[in-house]
């Protein structure tokens, strides 16, 4: 029987791996169909194919995870195949069998495959019978949270607790102590029914000091499998992905052959095809040892840092997965493969690393990632584009930088220039997260595992606060406001110019006095700093502090309802945002908050069930659920006291600030 052909290819996601398989289709001469949600309705992936189709709604179970009315948009538009990219129905092995029943092309495995590796306790024994060694633990079926705890206890803490479907790091907890046990197991639970539509979990040893392995496999039709060598991800937060590389540091060529063998004999014993990910968590408290790496799960799509794969191996593995689609056999064999150079993938989010890495929502006003010209071995991967918002209900991801050199020195030099030039403004952002782990001694060393910035946070958190940035950001906010518009300046010339600025949610108090025409001196808290030679031209300020050269450029907006005035800093180490607010209008837009009000850490969907007004609550308590950004967050009660009253309905959308609930003694 002729295997059918890709004739009309519809993307099941968005952003910048809609983006990207776009792009690869197009190529094959392959159609392309989007589908976009409301709240997507201008971003790159709408424009880019050849057509757009929106799903309304903007939860993500209406829209992008809305079986039905994928598959009725495909017979609608006659389209006969689905490539699900990562992330949202790219491993629901139910949207696979709907696709397989429909007769329409599913880009990935077989339902049967998606099923069993997603099913993260099916997938344990499937390896265990290959001989692939599994992390200790249990994945059986009983789910009798009184089980799990005595299980638990047997395993020995610190106990990691996982959704048996999904990935990326939702519907996982980890239970440092017997006593925190119950309500790690709740919150990953919770997680993972709203996220996968499956509470079920399987309990594992926690290895406290890991190395994130993975391999990359790819199958055919024909039994054809072979690997693309190894990847590094160990450094994370909250169990997700910030930088990966390709190949591993510190991995030996016996290891990497090893795993790379056991990968393929695993991916062979299930007649796996397609793109696939072998992932392994390695034990490295005495080093990295062959014989305590251990299989932690199978990615039955493409991931998210297949890029770096792709630079050291000089493959394209979106074509490839519509290649094999297609019926056509791998286009290289394993000798075929040769692993060269180094490179590195710097994930950018939309999240707050000063508040545990929450999520951030709201309009990007300036983007400017710069030119390829200066950079030739950086690449950026991004469905983002200046003036689109970012949205609570979906990934936070804006873009992915990946670099590429002859050896990871220079990957890690590469990539440190461009982020230095990389400018966003408007959203607060993990760019200076990233800036700081790419300069990092131990990561320079390869010194890394998976609680590395866990673990050394203070290190990376950032700090707008330094006085210098607090001096830097007056100078350019006095230039731009009071120069510009004071003629009393020159006309009474005062010897010192009071100026506030807010700054992460401080107000900063300076003093400012113009010595000469270019020369300013800044006062904050009891330091001084003298700026000379000061020059500001469309958005850019050149100066000299202490004879050290500052060439540094800013972004200015003016929020039309407020009057308030928006300050982005690109600074060469940190970006940072500042405001300067309309006095005018300050007092009466001063909502007051006591420390008895729990307030919405960021946008959100409100879940809570057990809550009622007046009821006793204790310390620590969970009082509301907030989903946002694909996960879910705890909000706690900060002290014993009672419910004094609830402002908020379960289900509502609710703003950052948002008052929710308030307790009383």
């Amino acid at each position: 029987m002729p295997i059918p052909k890709i004739k009309k290819l519809l993307i099941a996601n968005r952003g910048e791996i809609a983006c990207k398989i776009i792009r690869c289709a197009r190529k094959m001469k392959i159609p392309t169909v989007a589908i976009y949600s409301d709240e997507d309705i201008n971003c790159l992936h709408t424009k880019l194919a050849d057509e757009a189709i929106n799903i309304p709604g903007s939860l993500v179970s209406k829209t992008y995870m809305n079986s039905d009315v994928i598959i009725k948009i495909c017979k609608k538009y006659k389209i006969n195949a689905i490539h699900p990219g990562y992330g949202l129905l790219s491993e629901n092995a139910d949207f696979v069998k709907m696709v397989e029943n429909n007769n329409l092309i599913f880009i990935g495995p077989s339902s049967k495959i998606v099923r069993n590796m997603g099913e993260k306790d099916k997938a344990k024994l499937i390896m265990e019978k290959a001989g692939v060694p599994v992390v200790p633990g249990y994945h059986g079926k009983i789910q009798d949270k009184n089980f799990l705890e005595q299980t638990a206890k047997k395993i020995g803490y610190p106990i990691l607790i996982k959704a048996r479907a999904g990935g990326g790091g939702r519907g996982m907890r980890v239970a440092e102590t017997s006593n925190k046990f119950l309500s790690a197991l709740e919150e990953a639970t919770s997680e993972a029914k709203t996220n996968f539509k499956d509470k079920n979990c399987l309990l594992e040893k926690y290895i406290s000091k890991a190395r994130h392995i993975e391999i990359q496999i790819f199958g055919d039709k024909y039994g054809n499998v072979i690997h693309l060598f190894d990847r590094d991800c160990s450094l994370q937060r909250r169990q997700q992905k910030i930088i990966e590389e390709a190949p591993c540091p510190e991995l030996n060529n016996d290891i990497r052959t090893f795993l790379g063998d056991l990968s393929v004999k695993a991916a062979r014993s299930i007649k796996y095809e397609g793109a696939g990910t072998i992932e392994f968590i390695a034990d490295i408290e005495n080093g990295i040892d062959k014989n305590k790496i251990y299989f932690m799960e199978m990615n039955t799509r493409i991931q998210v840092e297949h890029s770096v794969t792709e630079a050291v191996t000089s493959t394209d593995l979106i074509t490839w997965q519509l290649e094999i689609a297609n019926g056509n056999k791998i286009s290289k064999s394993q000798k075929d493969i040769i692993l060269k150079g180094w490179s590195i993938e710097a994930r950018l989010y939309a999240e707050n690393v000063n508040n545990n890495f929450l999520p951030q929502s709201g309009l990007i006003h300036h983007l400017n990632f710069p030119k390829m010209l200066k950079h030739p071995n950086c690449i950026v991967e991004t469905g983002t584009q200046e003036g689109d918002f970012i949205t609570p209900f979906y990934d936070p991801m804006i873009a992915k930088i990946i670099s590429f050199g002859k050896d990871r020195n220079e990957a890690i030099k590469y990539l440190e220039n461009f982020l230095i030039d990389v400018e966003i403004g408007g959203i607060r952002t993990n760019l200076n997260l990233l800036k700081k782990l790419i300069t990092n001694k131990n990561f320079i060393k390869g010194n890394i595992d998976t609680k590395f910035v866990e673990s050394n946070i203070k290190d990376f958190i950032d700090n707008e606060s330094d006085p210098y940035y607090v001096a830097l950001a007056g100078l350019v906010v006095f230039n731009e406001t009071i120069f510009k518009q004071q003629s009393n300046w020159y006309m009474w010339k005062p010897s010192e110019y009071p100026l506030n600025i807010t700054i992460q949610d401080r107000i900063q108090q300076l003093k400012i006095c113009q010595r000469n025409m270019n020369e300013y001196e800044i006062k904050v808290n009891n330091l001084k700093y003298l700026f000379t030679s000061v020059k500001i031209h469309k958005s850019s300020l050149k100066a000299k502090l202490n004879s050290q050269n500052l060439d540094i450029n800013y972004k200015l907006i003016i929020d039309k309802h407020t009057n308030n005035k928006f300050f982005t800093i690109f600074a060469k180490d940190i970006t940072y945002e500042v405001i300067v607010l309309d006095s005018l209008r300050l007092r009466e837009n001063n909502e007051e908050f006591s420390e008895d009000d729990i307030i919405a850490p960021m946008h959100g969907l409100i879940k809570f069930n057990k809550i009622r007004e007046n009821s006793k609550v204790k310390k620590g308590d969970v009082l509301l659920n907030l989903e946002a950004m694909k996960m879910e967050y705890s909000l706690n009660s900060p002290r014993d006291g009672v419910i004094n009253k609830i402002y908020v309905k379960n289900g509502q959308q609710v703003t950052e600030k948002m008052k929710l609930l308030s307790l009383k003694k």
